[in-house]
């Protein structure tokens, strides 16, 4: 069996993500792995949003200092998170991108030459989650890398 070096951790700010960094945590105990927190903006679906905005540089505009605030709110969230759920000795990278999340997850797995992924599978949905796919789906169909997701519910 191959070792687990490094671990990709899809956190999307749900109630269910210290959980999934708890379990990521576990695993890099037990296994000496780096772990990479990964949160992505979904930067194609508030395009979407804002391209009722019939003037373009307007709306890109718009989006541009969308992303920059959120990637700034966003980090000061996940520092938040990791420092109360990761444990000083372990090695941790936080990463926060924008673009398709699904896509995003998987480029961290490969540019960080990941060996494995943590997540949850479920989390924020609606309508076009349902008609079009999960991240988590998405993620399953494509991975390179073995994936532990973890169906956990509200305590």
């Amino acid at each position: 069996m191959k070792s687990i070096k490094r671990i990709v951790v899809g956190i999307d700010f749900s109630v269910y993500s210290p959980k999934v960094l708890e379990y990521a945590v576990d695993i890099a105990g037990r296994t000496s792995a780096e772990i990479i927190a990964v949160n992505v903006i979904n930067k194609p679906r508030i395009e979407d949003t804002l391209k009722e905005i019939h003037d373009e540089d307007s709306w890109k505009q718009i989006l541009d200092n969308y992303v920059d605030d959120e990637l700034k709110k966003r980090t000061l969230k996940m520092n938040e998170l990791t420092a109360q759920w990761v444990p000083k000795g372990v090695s941790l990278k936080t990463i926060i991108r924008s673009g398709v999340p699904f896509e995003e997850i998987l480029k961290v797995v490969d540019d960080e030459h990941s060996d494995f992924l943590v997540m949850n599978s479920r989390g924020r949905t609606d309508f076009q989650d349902y008609m079009f796919g999960t991240t988590a789906e998405k993620i399953f169909r494509y991975s390179p890398v073995s994936v532990l997701s973890l169906n956990l519910m509200k305590e």
